[in-house]
């Protein structure tokens, strides 16, 4: 029971996590063959060709889907002050205002039910433990933003670029790097030097998380970047799904992140959390 909970913990910190001018037309990627280049130099060009921004902000349409149960689709907002905070608001259909917000710092998770008037809030740190698998803010921080990564630092330099590992085929390469705890991170890119895919699974793969990214067009600072992310989560008793479909995304625009917990809300604790997660996961 207790190793289903962590992957129940794991699916909900997804879910926590996601549950935190305009674009111009989007296009795909068009093969075209790889020039070889060493891994210093391929991680170097994905690094230069990433999205400069100190704070993000885009409008979306969330979806999810856990198991066999109906799909939940609402429209979102997904806003990050660089390595300060991660928020994503939930919107009511129709109505528009907001139905839930989450909040993620390199130090705390907050979440905040205005439906029901209650929240919950962990640290990093303990909401880490419930985690088979390593992740941190950083990393989340990085998914969200189609960056390199590794667990444990904030940013990733030039000395960096010799710890991963690099295979390539004709079309793609993938940087691979296995962690202390036989955790693997694998990130394909192509010949545009742009992040496709990042997968992390464990040494025998009980848990796979695969984060795919497409349609790059233009934010308002007419970068590209994917308006597409898609996330797969299987683990031996569960599977979840999700996407992020953005309409507009706007760089360094003026942010002030709310964590504040509105007065009279009552808290409740991590399995309170659990159950209210998973009620929201059976409705549509």
């Amino acid at each position: 029971m207790k190793q289903r909970n962590k992957y129940i913990a794991l699916g909900l910190f997804m879910v926590i996590t996601v549950l935190i001018s305009s674009c111009k037309t989007t296009r795909h990627t068009s093969q075209v063959a790889l020039t070889k280049h060493s891994v210093e130099e391929r991680a170097g060009m994905i690094q230069s060709h990433a999205l400069p921004y100190k704070t993000f902000s885009g409008n979306l349409r969330f979806g999810m889907k856990q198991g066999n149960r109906e799909s939940i689709s609402v429209n979102a907002q997904l806003k990050i002050v660089k390595d300060e905070m991660i928020q994503l608001s939930l919107r009511i259909p129709v109505l528009g205002i907001e139905a839930a917000r989450i909040n993620i710092s390199p130090w705390q998770a907050l979440v905040i039910d205005r439906l029901n008037k209650a929240y919950f809030t962990e640290s990093m740190e303990n909401l880490k433990a419930h985690l088979p698998i390593n992740f941190d803010f950083y990393s989340l921080q990085s998914l969200f933003t189609n960056h390199l990564f590794i667990v444990g630092k904030q940013e990733i330099t030039p000395s960096d670029y010799a710890s991963f590992n690099y295979r390539e085929d004709e079309f793609s390469a993938t940087l691979n790097l296995i962690d202390s705890c036989r955790i693997a991170y694998n990130f394909t890119s192509d010949n545009s030097h742009r992040i496709l895919k990042t997968e992390i699974h464990t040494d025998n793969k009980d848990v796979d998380m695969n984060w795919d990214y497409a349609d790059f067009g233009q934010t308002s600072i007419n970068h590209t970047f994917p308006m597409k992310m898609n996330m797969s989560l299987a683990t031996p008793n569960d599977s979840i799904s999700m996407y992020l479909n953005f309409s507009s995304i706007d760089i360094d625009v003026p942010l002030k992140l709310n964590a504040e917990i509105p007065e009279k809300y009552k808290q409740i604790d991590w399995e309170q959390a659990v159950i209210l997660m998973k009620s929201l996961l059976n409705k549509r």
